[in-house]
Formats: structure tokens, sequence, C-alpha cells
């Protein structure tokens, strides 16, 4: 019998081609054809004329109503690692960026992750900066799928002083086991 996750994954993908379409129309970004080659777009356009960025990463919060204390006591809450990037700021003051991070997870083993975010900017003539987005990469870990890269698709906010800014996610619970998911992770970026 296939373990539960593999029977979950292509439930999962169904879910979430259903809700893009509606996510979509609702955030006002019309089709989804025409957000993703907008997407695309702007990632390309970033690759090619942004700035040049170093990502750094350092914490990993587990959630104290999710994980016992005993397996937080294991797990790695330093999650150490660099990473290249460049980042785009478009008419409107936002910002495109597109990243390729390395980093130690939960468990202590090396997480590759390449992707792009894309982040409404607020306070942008200020010397304190903050902005609200999310993040469309690709990552690969040993506890899921055996190294096999899946997409992941998070919520991203900032904090920018200057050149450094300070950036968090959080990756949601999605299944009722104990010991698993409700994690943040933060990360760094410096601007060269």
């Amino acid at each position: 019998m296939k373990p539960l996750r593999s029977r979950l994954l292509p439930f999962f993908a169904l879910v979430w081609l259903a809700l893009i379409p509606r996510l979509s129309w609702a955030l006002g970004l019309g089709d989804v054809s025409d957000w993703a080659q907008s997407t695309w777009n702007a990632a390309v356009t970033t690759t090619k004329t942004g700035q040049d960025d170093l990502y750094f990463s350092g914490y990993t919060w587990h959630d104290p109503g999710t994980y016992t204390e005993a397996k937080r006591a294991v797990l790695n809450k330093h999650a150490w690692g660099i990473g290249w990037g460049r980042h785009l700021t478009n008419a409107d003051g936002n910002e495109d960026m597109v990243y390729a991070m390395v980093f130690s997870d939960s468990h202590w083993n090396a997480e590759p992750v390449v992707g792009y975010a894309h982040q409404w900017m607020y306070f942008n003539d200020s010397p304190v900066g903050f902005g609200l987005g999310y993040t469309l990469a690709v990552t690969s870990r040993a506890d899921i799928f055996k190294n096999i890269p899946f997409p992941i698709a998070l919520p991203i906010a900032s904090v920018r002083f200057g050149k450094l800014s300070i950036y968090g996610t959080f990756i949601p619970k999605v299944n009722n086991k104990l010991n698993n998911g409700n994690v943040a992770f933060f990360f760094g970026r410096y601007e060269f």
C-alpha cells in the first residue's frame, strides 16, 4: 500500500490547480495564463537586469502547539545557509526577486531552494520599509519525497533597513500528525 503522502499528492495538486484561478481573480491578477506570463516575464527581467544580493539564513521556529518538547529538542533551529540572488524594484516601488539558497533544514540535512518572489513594498522612502508577498520555488528535502524536487508556494514578509532585509515565511501544517508543519523560517538579504 502506498504511503499516505503519495496518495494525497494528487489530491493536493488538484486542489491547488482548482484554487489558482480563483486566487488570481480575487487578487485582481486576471486569468491564470496572464498572471503566469507576467510572473515569468518579471523573473526573467529580474535575472537579466536586477541588482545582486547575498542571502543568508539562520533561524527556524517550530510551533510548540504542533511539536512535542522532546521533538523540538532534537530539531535544528539554527538553519544556517547562504545563497545568491537578484532583485529589481518596479515603477510602483514593489520588488521582484530571484534567488538560490542552500541551508540546514530541521533535520540537519542540506535543503536547496531556487525561486522567485514578489513583494508589495510599503514606506520605500523611509529608513525602515516593509513588504508582504509570496514566493514560488522548487526545493528538495530528504524527509519529503526522498530528495525529489517539488514546488512550494509560501507567503513572505520583510522588514528592510537600508540595504539589509530580514524575511520570514510560514510553512503550514498539511496533516493532523504530531510533529509536522507549522514552521516559521527566517532569512536575510544584503543588497550590493
